[in-house]
């Protein structure tokens, strides 16, 4: 049994929780943008958190089930038909065989998850289904989805009763300032960078993408810091490119780059930072590292008082 792809959308693609171990090769990540919305998607639906679903992106698509099918849709607000039957998102639904579920008007976010009961099923590379489009790894012959694409699905799950559809409606990751620790380079010309990040306002501009956020703001920059011999990155990495405008890191991030890196966003930030779409504004702040453990713990208690972690 599968899932149609009748009408693609701007971006959709097969994601699970990343290609992991082979950042020494040169092989990136890749894995969902807002991973906690990725894993809310998969709990909803009795996955286990590390699940394949669906990525969609700004526009979203038009599926067939070929199966009964318990559905979750989780991240960006979307209007959506199930069927003949109207629904938002963030929440949980039932599917019936030859039914389409379809995406309309986005109200808020730039990126929704699709998980399926039982999973979706695509060939594994290097341990994993998620697809970098860049390096045509994963998914779908490692690319965006297409029309009549037929992706496979695992066996419906035994227990898919797991959040009531009411319980994450009032879900939403609001804009805010995104908390960043201090980057590797501990001196003055970092201090000064640090601060200007933390007292500017910025845009992502339509130069973004899975693998990076160009910011555009009027800071002032300090001078003299030309590029530095390239080191490993990390997700979440503020580059200071000398062109001024800041580059953060997101789920295909190369593995190594040579501008210096003024801040790293906090893991917390990261499913706010994934919800960013071009145009959006973005604000820093600094935190410190009890700060940011403390955030991350808050929001997996979060998670799990919605929906429990599902055995893998």
């Amino acid at each position: 049994m599968a899932v149609i792809i009748e009408r693609p959308g701007m971006l959709t693609t097969i994601q699970d929780s990343g290609r992991r171990g082979y950042q020494a090769l040169g092989v990136p990540v890749a894995g969902p943008m807002d991973p906690w919305s990725a894993r809310l998607a998969n709990r909803m639906t009795g996955n286990a958190d590390t699940a394949a679903l669906f990525e969609v992106t700004l526009i979203g698509p038009r599926m067939r089930f070929e199966r009964d099918a318990v559905v979750a849709v989780t991240g960006a607000v979307f209007e959506l038909e199930a069927g003949a039957r109207a629904a938002q998102s963030p929440c949980q639904l039932r599917i019936r065989a030859g039914e389409i579920l379809g995406f309309r008007t986005r109200h808020g976010g730039a990126r929704a998850y699709v998980a399926i009961d039982g999973g979706v099923l695509v060939p594994r590379v290097l341990g994993s289904a998620a697809t970098d489009v860049r390096a045509r790894l994963g998914g779908v012959d490692g690319r965006a989805l297409r029309a009549g694409d037929r992706v496979p699905l695992g066996p419906p799950a035994v227990d898919v009763a797991r959040c009531a559809p009411g319980r994450v409606a009032s879900i939403a990751l609001p804009a805010r300032p995104c908390a960043v620790l201090p980057g590797p380079l501990a001196d003055d010309w970092s201090e000064t960078a640090l601060r200007a990040l933390c007292a500017g306002e910025f845009e992502v501009t339509t130069n973004s993408d899975r693998m990076g956020y160009r910011l555009h703001g009027h800071t002032a920059w300090p001078e003299g810091r030309a590029g530095l011999t390239s080191f490993p990155t990390t997700r979440g990495a503020v580059q200071l490119p000398p062109g001024g405008d800041p580059i953060v890191l997101m789920a295909d991030r190369q593995t190594i780059g040579g501008y210096p890196v003024i801040a790293v966003a906090s893991r917390a930030s990261w499913p706010m930072l994934g919800q960013r779409a071009p145009g959006d504004r973005l604000r820093f702040e600094l935190t410190t590292f009890a700060q940011a453990r403390e955030a991350w713990q808050r929001l997996e208690a979060s998670l799990d008082g919605i929906a429990p972690r599902v055995a893998a």
